[in-house]
């Protein structure tokens, strides 16, 4: 494992050393650093899986939804029926 940190140390320094001008000193104490905490990183293990909390797990939640007013009103608002003879006027002069 310890030459896939140093691979990893390697690819993130080349990258911020290709977009900012480091002097030999910074270089040197960026490589530290940045090994130092990949290092620790992997000797902590792998992370605990979260448990969900409450409820069954992998049942979706439900969502709850506010209808504004607006769309309140829209539903409300009663026409005549498809089939009526007014039915067209009635599409010619609603508002919306």
């Amino acid at each position: 494992m310890a030459s896939e940190v140093m691979r990893l140390t390697a690819q993130i320094v080349m990258s911020h050393a290709s977009m900012t001008e480091l002097t030999s000193a910074q270089l040197m104490e960026e490589i530290r650093e940045i090994y130092g905490v990949l290092a620790s990183l992997e000797s902590r293990g792998p992370a605990p899986e979260a448990k969900p909390k409450g409820g069954r797990p992998g049942r979706p939640r439900k969502a709850r939804m506010k209808m504004s007013p607006e769309a309140k009103s829209v539903v409300k608002k009663e026409g005549p029926d498809l089939g009526e003879p007014d039915y067209m006027d009635f599409m010619e002069h609603r508002e919306g």
